[in-house]
């Protein structure tokens, strides 16, 4: 199975990302600060309130039973992947929300905690796969790393790994300092260089051996401020026409 996940800048990247999907034939896709999709299979799409973008989860066969997160909508959207798959699973594509003065909001950190327990409520006991902008690094860092990793983010890569969930790209790269996926617009470095990891793809634990996962760094993808996230993975079961 393939797995995509890309914020598309407000809708900056829309066109790449078309091309993109074509060639990549991605079977599930989190998309987030998107316009609504055009898509030959089955997905949700919801905009943001009083926005016009927003986030969506696309598959390529099966379909997706919407399933709302109260208080995240076009933030959190998602539901339950149906379409012959032996086991349940849920798919979200998470952004995690940033606040304004007619709707505060927590530190992102603490954002990215009531949703995991919002969407463990949901989904229960069955399998759950995440992708997006979590806006907080997805992986642990190594000693020496030029970004540190707060109390706050360590607090939800504990809650992820209690859930039994794991980041691909540092399955798929063990022992490797983490890359890049958030170029940094207010970054004076050379190239925005600076390695902030908050865009993430996360599978059952049971998954994860063999995963492949790479970020696409190619030029072409710099009309987002986030390079895409792309992983392929052995799941038995997944959902098909």
């Amino acid at each position: 199975m393939t797995i995509l996940t890309w914020n598309l800048c407000h809708g900056r990247a829309a066109g790449v990302w078309a091309v993109l999907q074509k060639n990549l034939s991605a079977d599930l896709v989190f998309l987030q600060e998107s316009d609504e999709p055009e898509w030959a299979g089955d997905g949700v799409w919801e905009s943001i309130p009083n926005r016009t973008r927003g986030s969506a989860v696309l598959v390529k066969a099966g379909r997706i039973r919407r399933v709302p997160v109260p208080g995240y909508r076009g933030w959190v959207t998602g539901g339950e992947w149906v379409g012959g798959g032996n086991n349940p699973l849920f798919v979200f594509s998470i952004h995690a929300p940033s606040g304004n003065k007619t709707h505060p909001r927590q530190s992102y950190a603490r954002e990215v905690l009531k949703i995991l327990k919002t969407l463990d409520r949901i989904a229960g006991d069955a399998d759950l796969v995440l992708g997006g902008d979590f806006n907080v690094v997805c992986g642990h860092r190594l000693p020496g790393e030029p970004v540190k990793v707060t109390k706050a983010e360590l607090a939800v890569l504990a809650d992820l790994a209690a859930r039994r969930l794991v980041s691909c790209w540092p399955a798929a790269h063990p022992g490797r300092p983490l890359a890049q996926t958030l170029r940094w617009t207010g970054d004076k470095t050379p190239g925005k260089t600076v390695p902030y990891h908050c865009d993430g793809l996360f599978v059952p634990a049971a998954w994860a051996a063999g995963v492949v996962c790479e970020i696409l760094t190619s030029r072409v993808f710099e009309r987002s401020d986030h390079y895409p996230l792309v992983a392929w993975v052995d799941q038995p079961g997944t959902p098909s026409d």
